[in-house]
């Protein structure tokens, strides 16, 4: 409270400054730097009013868009069960989101089954990493797999993923 008090009147004093000096350098425009300066002297009594009242009262509960504005700035959630489903199922949509969000995912856990299970490293040994994955699996996880041509063009159906991820554990 003594900070907006005391912040009020430094404010005060320079308005009342700058309307002193304005007043000697106006010559006949008295009235109008009268007007003005009380103007800007009503103007901060009432901000100091009302941050006073604002330090008064108790905080309210935040609002639904405070809260939702709250949870943007949180950031995005873990990833997770759900966004995997979704991903799967846009990838049955597109090739290009196929190819750019579910093949990633597929690659590394055909990678850690290799490595951790044969000591066999997917991009350096492709020969026998082919030997090892499935028909349906290799054709998705290969290395030198190209994006496809055209990125509007459905991808795979469910049962053809469920068939590359039942090769992915067999590994």
């Amino acid at each position: 409270m003594k900070t907006i008090t005391g912040r009020a009147v430094r404010v005060g004093l320079v308005v009342t400054l700058a309307a002193g000096v304005a007043a000697f350098s106006a010559g006949g425009a008295f009235e109008l730097v009268l007007d003005v300066y009380l103007l800007c002297l009503g103007g901060v009594v009432m901000l100091a009013l009302v941050r006073a009242t604002q330090a008064q009262t108790a905080p309210a509960r935040a609002s639904q868009y405070e809260r939702a504005l709250a949870a943007m700035r949180a950031g995005p959630p873990e990833p997770g069960e759900l966004s995997l489903t979704r991903d799967l199922e846009l990838s049955t949509w597109s090739a290009f989101h196929l190819h750019t969000r579910v093949r990633p995912v597929l690659r590394e856990i055909a990678a850690h089954r290799l490595l951790a299970r044969y000591a066999v490293d997917l991009d350096g040994e492709a020969p026998r990493a082919r030997e090892l994955v499935g028909a349906s699996a290799w054709e998705l996880v290969r290395p030198d797999r190209p994006p496809p041509r055209d990125r509007l063009s459905a991808g795979p159906p469910l049962g053809e993923l469920r068939r590359v991820v039942e090769e992915l554990e067999a590994i």
